[in-house]
């Protein structure tokens, strides 16, 4: 069973995580965040999905797809009153051979769930039933909105 609780108190929102951020890569995503048009379609779908959802990301300044995902999180997070539960520091472990993920300061679970690549996304349900993973960008649609719409309704 999944500690939610837990996991919310040591993780931040797409917003506080953003906040957080060097000014540079702060400005980067805000810049991105306003020029992003997200489908509004999509988000009105993702409403009532989303809002029974339990999204935990695994996160790191230095990812590239991540500082592209973090825009469309902030705007999802605005749009539909959601929160994303975001592990932020995540730090590989390059001098180790046996290791990917440096533990800590990245979570346990980013071993525990298998993380390969980020951002990863977990999505569950109200009751901690796993019920998707997005990794990194999408791969059948064209945006990360339309992406978790797919997975969620698969």
């Amino acid at each position: 069973m999944i500690d939610f609780e837990d996991i919310r108190s040591r993780t931040t929102t797409a917003k506080g995580y953003v906040e957080a951020l060097s000014d540079k890569d702060k400005d980067l995503v805000l810049e991105a965040y306003d020029e992003y048009r997200i489908n509004e379609k999509v988000v009105e779908e993702l409403r009532g999905i989303m809002e029974r959802m339990r999204i935990v990301v695994f996160s790191a300044p230095w990812c590239g797809d991540c500082k592209r995902a973090m825009p469309v999180m902030l705007h999802l997070e605005e749009m539909l009153g959601i929160e994303f539960m975001v592990f932020g520091s995540i730090k590989t472990a390059p001098l180790d051979p046996n290791k990917q993920w440096a533990v800590p300061p990245s979570p346990p679970e980013i071993n525990d769930w298998g993380v390969k690549a980020i951002p990863w996304f977990v999505f569950f349900d109200d009751s901690g039933k796993e019920v998707g993973i997005l990794i990194e960008k999408p791969r059948v649609k064209d945006t990360l909105e339309e992406e978790i719409l797919h997975i969620l309704k698969s």
